[in-house]
């Protein structure tokens, strides 16, 4: 699968790296969540950790709820930690996460890889992800 992210599998989990420069468009939006459906359900993981540093949104509220549609049509039951590094979360990721949620998908947001990982309930030692 050519995806415009790195992935690293993990038993029980899959963590998305983005490359610098991401930018969070309704585009990019749904091929992002569309391909990470199909990782997980090609890996069996129900878990995902997505990491960017710096992504610029480029989203307007009708479309921070059709990509928070689009994360639940495409990863529905998963649990996903969203790890934006040097990012401000605001009221309309707040939105992005209610229609998420609202649709059966447990997302949060953080700032950090191993504060992800707990909240995950996967190692955040320094063998895990980003504990290097």
């Amino acid at each position: 699968m050519d995806a415009p992210f790195d992935v690293d599998v993990y038993p029980t989990y899959l963590h998305i790296k983005h490359p610098p420069g991401l930018v969070i468009s309704p585009e990019s939006s749904r091929a992002n969540w569309k391909s990470i459906g199909d990782l997980c359900r090609e890996h069996g993981c129900s878990k995902v950790l997505v990491e960017a540093t710096r992504p610029v949104r480029d989203l307007d509220t009708m479309s921070a709820f059709e990509s928070g549609r689009m994360l639940a049509e495409n990863t529905s039951g998963l649990t996903v930690a969203i790890c934006f590094r040097d990012y401000e979360f605001d009221d309309l990721s707040t939105f992005f996460k209610t229609v998420a949620q609202n649709r059966g998908v447990k997302v949060e947001f953080f700032s950090n890889v191993h504060d992800a990982l707990v909240w995950l309930g996967e190692d955040a030692g320094e063998n895990a992800a980003g504990g290097h």
